[in-house]
């Protein structure tokens, strides 16, 4: 597991850590703001502060030559800085053995595939039971279906939300509380709660061997429930009637599989229905809170960005280790190259195209290069540890081409279209 990969992990698992404490100190205040900090606390795990920086570090780089930063480039690399193991995924050679950071990406892909194949599994049922349900007329703004499956009430879909119903729950249930459960059911829909549960499930199916993870996943389930029960008995539902709705909808129905898959009888029931019967006033946030409270999300983007303005040389170190991890163009997988610190490379390539060469050396120091069309051709080098420019000296003199720079940009092409220009 590459240092990347374990820094991101550990600052994570901290932002975590200050969601839970913030959380916490919002416990009487409404479910839906202790929901929105789990929710960024999952989504921490997607944005590593490492790009964060690197991107207020190349604003500031772009912005004393006077140009606008290539953000896509910025995002593409920095998170395969992360991603990548110190090795690389490279296949290793016949007879070779497989390295511990290859082993435990195998471990990974086989974690990876079988959660994904478990979810698939189970959003085929639900498409297989939406197929078959019938369609009913009502006055929800969402379209309504009926199943004979003895599936518990639940929103399925992401930006085309359906109601799933099963077959003869009116009978089952008193009108009172049959109103309730649709409430709660509709405010899913309102939150968009299927469509942030799929955004966690992602994070999940990325990060499943790491118990964080999982735990904010169970914090996020809780508080959406919470969120729509609060919804549902502030709208003047009586408590008594909507809590003794969901233990019959429990009683008679299974519950949904999948977190994306929004029921009623969701979370940790018992403390829910506590809750519910309380039906204890729900603390408005002072504007003082607002105020913190907006001011902790700014800085959790500003502060890594900041930091990258104000500290461009250790955020291009930082950067510098992570690109000797990565791995170069497809073009070029004949071979490796290794930055070292202070720009120094190691290179061993053979019978690679000039140009993937030379934009894998761009790409390890960081360097805007802008190559001819002129430039063809192969070649094989095997450098041991040595300056980049002397490295790209040795390159351009085996093959006859020359360099210039320009604000920044450096330019490769052949000798002879040089001396004519």
């Amino acid at each position: 597991m590459s240092i990347a990969l374990l820094d991101h992990l550990w600052q994570s698992s901290l932002f975590a850590f200050g969601a839970w404490l913030l959380a916490l100190s919002l416990s009487r205040n409404a479910a839906r703001l202790r929901h929105g900090i789990w929710l960024a606390a999952s989504v921490k795990f997607l944005i590593p502060f490492s790009l964060l920086a690197v991107a207020g570090e190349r604003l500031r780089t772009e912005a004393m030559a006077g140009g606008v930063p290539a953000l896509t480039a910025i995002v593409q690399s920095e998170i395969s800085a992360v991603l990548v193991s110190p090795a690389g995924f490279v296949l290793p050679a016949q007879g070779a053995s497989v390295s511990p950071f290859g082993l435990l990406g195998i471990v990974w892909i086989c974690g990876f595939v079988a959660l994904i194949a478990r979810w698939y599994a189970r959003w085929h049922c639900v498409r297989k039971i939406v197929s078959s349900a019938t369609a009913v007329a009502t006055e929800l703004p969402i379209p309504v279906m009926t199943t004979t499956t003895l599936r518990e009430p639940g929103v399925v879909g992401i930006f085309r939300p359906v109601l799933l119903l099963p077959a003869g729950i009116d009978s089952r249930l008193t009108a009172q509380q049959f109103q309730a459960v649709l409430r709660h059911e509709m405010c899913h829909v309102h939150r968009h709660d299927n469509l942030t549960a799929a955004i966690h499930m992602v994070v999940e199916a990325l990060y499943w061997f790491f118990p964080p993870v999982w735990w904010i996943g169970a914090r996020m389930l809780d508080e959406r429930e919470r969120a729509c029960d609060e919804a549902v008995v502030q709208s003047g539902n009586d408590a008594r009637t909507y809590a003794e709705g969901i233990l019959n909808v429990c009683r008679a129905y299974l519950p949904s599989e999948l977190p994306c898959v929004s029921g009623v009888s969701g979370a940790n029931l018992k403390k829910r229905l506590e809750a519910i019967m309380k039906n204890a006033n729900v603390c408005e946030l002072s504007g003082g809170r607002k105020f913190l409270l907006g001011l902790i999300a700014f800085s959790a983007v500003a502060a890594p960005v900041l930091f990258g303005l104000a500290t461009p040389a250790a955020v291009n170190a930082a950067a510098a280790e992570a690109k000797a991890t990565a791995p170069v163009p497809a073009a070029s997988q004949a071979g490796k190259i290794e930055l070292l610190p202070g720009k120094r490379v190691k290179l061993n390539f053979h019978n690679v195209e000039v140009r993937s060469l030379l934009q894998a050396l761009a790409a390890a120091a960081q360097v805007n290069m802008l190559i001819s069309d002129k430039v063809t051709g192969s070649v094989t080098v095997n450098l041991a540890e040595t300056s980049w420019e002397q490295a790209l000296t040795v390159v351009l003199h085996s093959q006859g081409l020359v360099k210039r720079e320009k604000d920044g940009i450096v330019f490769v092409e052949p000798a002879s279209a040089s001396g004519g220009a």
